[in-house]
């Protein structure tokens, strides 16, 4: 096999994508607004096409591709059936609702406290110069 056949190392993720907890994502591509569950794998070269779904706990394999549209499930993922329009509509939504909870409890997952801009806030009230 030759450079040119070897698949890229690298892993792409578009926009509106939504990754669950504890996935491993293996140098594959994953396209605008998808859903990935948690605890899925996708293999070397495993793509997942526009607006689709690979349900929690799925295992994609090497090479494979959810084509647009489809929801996959199951080890190794198999295709379950074609999604509804509303239901591709949600897909965005929920990636934008998730990044906005995300942002509104960053500090929380900060390296050090953030308890001293909370002291801060009490002193000023206060008037304590100190």
């Amino acid at each position: 096999m030759n450079v040119k056949e070897r698949l890229p190392a690298e892993t792409v993720v578009d926009r509106y994508v939504t990754v669950g907890a504890y996935c491993l994502l293996r140098s594959c591509t994953i396209e605008p607004e998808c859903i990935i569950g948690q605890h899925s794998i996708l293999m070397e070269g495993s793509l997942v096409e526009t607006n689709s779904i690979l349900e929690a706990g799925s295992v994609l394999p090497p090479g494979r591709r959810i084509p647009t549209g489809e929801l996959w499930a199951g080890n190794p993922a198999r295709f379950v059936r074609t999604l509804t329009h509303e239901e591709i509509k949600e897909i965005p939504k929920l990636s934008t609702a998730i990044n906005d909870l995300a942002n509104a409890h960053h500090s929380e997952f900060l390296p050090y406290s953030t308890v001293y801009l909370e002291v801060e806030k009490l002193k000023k009230s206060f008037g304590i110069s100190i």
